[in-house]
C-alpha cells in the first residue's frame, strides 16, 4: 500500500488515480465518523461527499508537516461544524457521552437526554475536542495537532466543557 503522502505527491504531478486511492484508503472511517457524529445516513453521505471535494481542491494546500490523516480531521471537524450551524441541530453527542462525561453528574435517562441536547450551547473548541476525544477515542495530542492547540489546552477545555455541561445541566433542572 503506498502511503498518503505519496499518494498526494503523485496526485499533484497530475496522476489522477493516485487521488482516488487517497480517497479509497479513507473513505470508510471517514463516512463512518461522520455518521456518528450526525446520526443520519444521507446527511452523513453528503457530509463525508463535501469532505472528499474539499480534499480534492485543497490538497495543494497540504503542506506535508503532519500526517495527511490530522488534516483530513480538520476539513472533517469544519463540515460537521457547517452542517450543524445550517441545520441549527440540538444535539451534538450520542450515548458515548454519557459513558465519557456524565456518569458522576446525573443517572436518569430523561436527565441525560436533557444534558445532551444541551451540548449545543458549548463552545466551538470546546465541542471539538468532546467531538474528538469521545466519538474517536483520541488522545489529547492527537487532538492538539488536529486542532493547532496545546496539547494542555486541549485537556483544560475538555474539562471546562465537562464543567459547562453540568453547570448548564443544573440551571436548567432549577428552572
Amino acid at each position: 500500500m503506498t502511503d498518503d503522502k505519496s499518494l498526494i505527491r503523485d496526485f499533484l504531478n497530475g496522476n489522477t488515480k493516485s487521488f482516488d486511492k487517497l480517497i479509497g484508503n479513507h473513505e470508510s472511517w471517514v463516512k463512518s465518523m461522520v455518521y456518528n457524529i450526525v446520526k443520519h445516513r444521507e446527511d452523513a453521505e453528503d457530509i463525508a461527499q463535501d469532505v472528499f471535494v474539499k480534499v480534492y481542491f485543497a490538497v495543494k494546500h497540504f503542506r506535508f508537516e503532519s500526517e495527511f490523516k490530522t488534516w483530513l480531521y480538520r476539513i472533517i471537524i469544519n463540515r460537521v461544524n457547517n452542517h450543524f450551524r445550517k441545520q441549527k441541530l440540538l444535539s451534538w453527542f450520542g450515548r458515548e457521552l454519557k459513558d465519557e462525561m456524565t456518569t458522576d453528574i446525573i443517572e436518569e435517562q430523561p436527565q441525560i437526554d436533557k444534558l445532551f441536547k444541551m451540548a449545543h450551547k458549548l463552545p466551538t473548541i470546546q465541542r471539538n475536542i468532546v467531538l474528538l476525544r469521545v466519538y474517536q477515542d483520541m488522545p489529547f495530542k492527537s487532538i492538539s495537532q488536529i486542532l493547532s492547540i496545546s496539547e494542555n489546552s486541549a485537556k483544560v477545555s475538555f474539562h471546562k466543557a465537562k464543567k459547562n455541561l453540568k453547570h448548564y445541566f443544573e440551571e436548567n433542572n432549577e428552572s
